[in-house]
């Protein structure tokens, strides 16, 4: 007798979309989105389909309630309003690389999704990141490709982070030695020794001040 049909109607009229969400969440960070559907998420939960579609409409509505309820929690919550708009840009970045090391797959499966529906907090939040970078200074035309530039390097180092830790036969120190040695990769040295034990914080703040120069005046850049 499969898990499904070991449940009562009862704990399956108890099921809350919470928890739907929640299973779904789960399934996404294993699958990715193309993995997610209500089938995956009600076996996750082990319950029959028709339980799920009590609390979701389809495919689309699971996909959006997934997507909201990550950036709410990881990203927009206790966001606050007066620290100035790069300094706000700054924390959100941060928050989405801490979300995508702790749930990398749900964040590359989540970034560039656009929602069905509206309001959305995915929709909020690219909302606050665009205004924040006009009021900075940005053309909106330059917002759009400062904003798509943060999301990429939060995306990137997190894949990154997630590379890093993977597990592996040879540490990543006996790795360095064994490319330090090689004159081909001398120009390599720096980088390298710096990737056995990245500071990974510190090194995604440096990229991201990188990025948000572009909105210091040009007479404020090196070499200008």
């Amino acid at each position: 007798m499969n898990a499904s049909a070991r449940r009562s109607r009862g704990e399956q009229a108890g099921l809350t979309r919470e928890a739907v969400v929640a299973a779904a969440e789960a399934v996404a960070e294993r699958t990715g989105l193309a993995g997610l559907s209500l089938r995956a998420v009600a076996t996750e939960l082990g319950v029959s389909a028709t339980a799920i579609y009590h609390h979701v409409r389809d495919r689309d509505e699971l996909l959006d309630a997934v997507a909201d309820a990550f950036v709410a929690r990881e990203v927009l919550q206790q966001l606050p309003d007066g620290d100035g708009p790069l300094e706000r840009i700054r924390l959100i970045g941060h928050r989405l690389f801490s979300a995508g090391v702790e749930h990398p797959g749900l964040l590359t499966s989540i970034i560039g999704y656009l929602p069905e529906q509206s309001p959305s907090a995915q929709l909020d939040c690219a909302q606050i990141m665009l205004a924040d970078l006009q009021e900075a200074g940005a053309t909106p035309e330059r917002a759009v490709v400062l904003y798509r530039a943060i999301l990429t390097l939060c995306v990137g180092e997190a894949i990154a982070y997630a590379n890093h830790h993977r597990p592996r036969a040879t540490s990543v120190t006996e790795r360095f030695e064994r490319h330090a040695s090689v004159e081909k990769y001398a120009l390599l040295g720096t980088y390298l020794r710096n990737a056995v034990a990245p500071d990974w914080d510190r090194s995604f703040g440096q990229q991201l001040d990188l990025v948000l120069r572009e909105l210091e005046p040009d007479t404020a850049k090196p070499g200008r």
